[in-house]
């Protein structure tokens, strides 16, 4: 077997064979070891499906589902599990603070037809953790094995779980809770290298992602957090020694890194970079797959990507502000033709997501 640890000289001083191996997960067999990793309001269908057409993508996961919504069937969860069989290979992400909610979510998944649970341990929102939920999971250790060994003896589907290091730096509980989440059959474990208290702030900790694959026999570890670039993605694998990398806000950053991680492992000899039109097209793409699903609404939750988009796809300033504020589909068309035009005059590189980032305390969100 090839060990992500082994150096055989590459730039990144990771094994580009298993980087650019397949990985098996539970009972499916993913093309590469590279996913997206969930991101509330953002990792829906359109997304999902944008992304995969680009290429390079192993494994999406759903936006997280509050498992009680998911399971009484209301609408907005039966919208964040919407999917296809292009939408294929999918996990479905659920939280919650009450076992039997998660149970009764994991029988519906398996009844429906998905393929895969993950349980949130990892959202550090208030919301979230007030209700005992995400990131409030990982205070007790014993308490989420157990809740987690419920959800796999209510369904066969594979389970895997999402987490953060821990509560605070006083309390890095990852190692021990993915070690006991291994002895109950999780088929994978994600961990985001920083802790609920730093929120999205700081930095992420390898050193500590690492002590968690340590900790494990050969549970597949999936390192996330600050993944940007294609070499940060292998440079991830190397310093931890993770079996796959989840990437979130990277991926909206760059729609196209999963592509070019796969163009740096097969060191082609022009790396890969989307032309002009492969970069109005995805704008165009992902927007009309959303109003596929969501009709005139989709003018409202599409705007919330600009900010992420406009600096990667040379959109200048002026119509990234009006993408963010747009209200219908010929306002959208009339925009794209402008940009057909304009393309490439934008002269500030940083996202405006980037600027734009929560005040406050974490409590505060």
């Amino acid at each position: 077997m090839i060990s992500a640890s082994q150096n055989t000289g590459d730039a990144n001083g990771v094994n580009a064979a298993l980087a650019a191996s397949t990985i098996e997960i539970g009972n499916r067999r993913l093309a590469t070891r590279f996913f997206l990793a969930p991101l509330a309001g953002y990792t829906q269908l359109a997304f999902r499906l944008t992304l995969r057409r680009v290429g390079g993508l192993g494994l999406a996961t759903t936006d997280l589902v509050l498992a009680s919504m998911l399971w009484s069937e209301r609408p907005k969860s039966m919208d964040l599990v919407q999917t296809c069989e292009e939408d294929r290979p999918l996990t479905v992400q659920i939280f919650g603070g009450e076992t039997k909610d998660l149970v009764k979510a994991a029988r519906w998944l398996k009844a429906h037809d998905y393929e895969a649970i993950d349980i949130n341990m990892g959202c550090p929102m208030a919301k979230v953790n007030s209700s005992g939920g995400g990131a409030r999971l990982m205070c007790n250790v014993d308490g989420a094995v157990d809740m987690v060994s419920r959800v796999i003896e209510a369904s066969d589907l594979p389970v895997t779980v999402k987490m953060r290091l821990g509560w605070d730096s006083s309390m890095i509980t990852a190692p021990e809770l993915a070690a006991s989440l291994e002895n109950i059959g999780v088929a994978a474990v994600t961990v985001h290298g920083r802790t609920r208290s730093q929120g999205f702030h700081g930095a992420v900790n390898r050193e500590a992602i690492r002590q968690t694959v340590q900790a494990v026999r050969s549970m597949p570890i999936v390192a996330n957090g600050d993944v940007r670039t294609p070499e940060d993605a292998l440079s991830m694998m190397k310093d931890t020694g993770c079996a796959a990398v989840a990437i979130g806000r990277g991926a909206m950053l760059d729609p196209w890194i999963f592509r070019r991680i796969q163009s740096l492992l097969h060191e082609e000899a022009i790396p890969f970079e989307p032309s002009r039109d492969e970069q109005i097209d995805f704008l165009v793409t992902h927007f009309s797959l959303m109003t596929e699903q969501h009709d005139d609404f989709a003018c409202l939750m599409f705007r919330k990507f600009a900010a992420w988009y406009g600096a990667r796809l040379g959109i200048p300033e002026d119509l990234e502000d009006r993408l963010r504020r747009f209200e219908s589909f010929a306002e959208f068309d009339e925009i794209v033709e402008q940009i057909r035009r304009r393309h490439g005059e934008r002269q500030c590189e940083i996202p405006t997501a980037l600027i734009k980032v929560p005040n406050g305390p974490v409590e505060h969100w």
